[in-house]
């Protein structure tokens, strides 16, 4: 699997960017996918070996063989499955990030909770909130 760079993606598009974590999750659950079936196979492997020990002379050596198998799979899984989970966390950024445009000059919003726009001053918050707010500082100014 190639080595991929989220410094390198950094200055994509917000549409290939998504693109790239889904063929990077796409790689990555191969490759998980791919270490299941290695355990499965060591397990296979080792059960074989060790259930015919009275039988044949190096069974044991297979059923060894076959742990040995089965732990790599499964170390493979996990990996990979931490890095899938990793760009489930990246992918869950950008589909939650607030693009949401100013309503006055449309200029998109950074992240974070602004009570007001940074490019023209627009007040951000709804009328009810407003009138909210003056009322809890009316409350708190009467004797």
């Amino acid at each position: 699997m190639a080595r991929y760079s989220m410094e390198r993606a950094l200055n994509l598009s917000e549409a290939a960017r998504i693109a790239l974590l889904q063929e990077m999750m796409k790689d990555t659950k191969r490759n998980e996918r791919g270490g299941l079936l290695a355990c499965l196979a060591g397990v296979v492997v080792s059960v074989a070996g060790f259930s015919t020990i009275p039988l044949v002379s190096n069974s044991f050596e297979l059923g060894v063989v076959g742990l040995v198998i089965a732990a790599v799979g499964f170390a493979v899984y996990l990996h990979y499955s931490r890095l899938y989970s990793r760009f489930v966390v990246q992918m869950a950024k950008i589909a939650f990030k607030s693009a949401t445009p100013c309503p006055q000059c449309g200029k998109e919003l950074p992240e974070g909770e602004f009570g007001f726009c940074p490019f023209c001053g627009t007040s951000l918050k709804s009328e009810g909130v407003i009138q909210q707010e003056f009322l809890e500082e009316d409350a708190t100014t009467l004797p």
